[in-house]
């Protein structure tokens, strides 16, 4: 009798346990699926700290064409000062094989793809990919296409022709400067930051949309300077808001 006491005692305590801990991970499992939701509802782009990176890619030197066909998430363009093309791409949670961007080289074009098939959906994951190109590679490249249901960033970029087709998000350039600047959005904005002394032109159409710029003519069209760099912007309902980037 002692013993049979002595087992259901134990029996019971580590029952008892087990509820606890099952309980505990229960609640860190709900916590967990509630922190992936407020990830993706609203996230920063730029916090790093939510991402996994997924690689990095190191395309040839004689790429003078690029293209981007990202479905959704953040797109960032930036020029820098290292020697080699750096492409990184990164996602809230880590993603499988098919998940993850393809490329294609064809010539001097590099195409740089969401997923490696149509097929694949991503409904559960953010996903952004940074591009990164040397300086003075970026000034030899004859064309930038972006086609893409998300944010776009270009910074300190400069290419013969950049086109971006987007349809309900924003699209911001800071020292961005091509012979040709063409960007379609439906519902976002165009933000563009330009140095001082810089010129420029503007051509914006919209149904809905209002040019906002620190040249308040009233118009929205109109050259800048010299009037070098061209921009031709077009929205739905996007605004066009311009400013001009502080001198040190």
């Amino acid at each position: 009798m002692k013993l049979r006491n002595i087992c259901l005692s134990v029996f019971g305590v580590v029952f008892i346990s087990l509820v606890f801990l099952m309980n505990g991970l229960c609640t860190v499992i709900e916590a967990d699926a509630s922190d992936e939701v407020l990830k993706l509802d609203g996230i920063d782009p730029t916090d790093m700290s939510v991402y996994h990176s997924m690689g990095e890619y190191y395309p040839p030197d004689n790429v003078d064409t690029l293209n981007v066909n990202w479905v959704g998430g953040r797109v960032e363009i930036i020029g820098y000062n290292e020697k080699e093309y750096f492409v990184e791409e990164a996602a809230t949670r880590q993603l499988m094989e098919d998940e993850r961007l393809s490329y294609t080289f064809e010539g001097n074009t590099f195409s740089i793809f969401y997923v490696a098939s149509e097929e694949t959906l991503i409904d559960d994951a953010y996903k952004k990919v940074e591009i990164r190109v040397p300086q003075q590679l970026a000034d030899k490249l004859k064309s930038v296409n972006v086609n893409t249901n998300g944010e776009v960033v270009f910074r300190n970029f400069t290419a013969e022709s950049i086109t971006v087709n987007n349809i309900d998000s924003s699209v911001s350039l800071e020292s961005v400067y091509s012979k040709n600047t063409k960007i379609e959005t439906e519902g976002g904005n165009v933000n563009m930051k330009v140095d001082g002394g810089v010129g420029y032109s503007v051509d914006f159409k919209s149904r809905k949309g209002k040019l906002n710029s620190y040249i308040d003519n009233g118009k929205n069209r109109y050259i800048c300077g010299d009037g070098t760099y061209p921009y031709t912007v077009k929205t739905k309902s996007g605004n066009f808001n311009i400013d001009v980037l502080p001198q040190y």
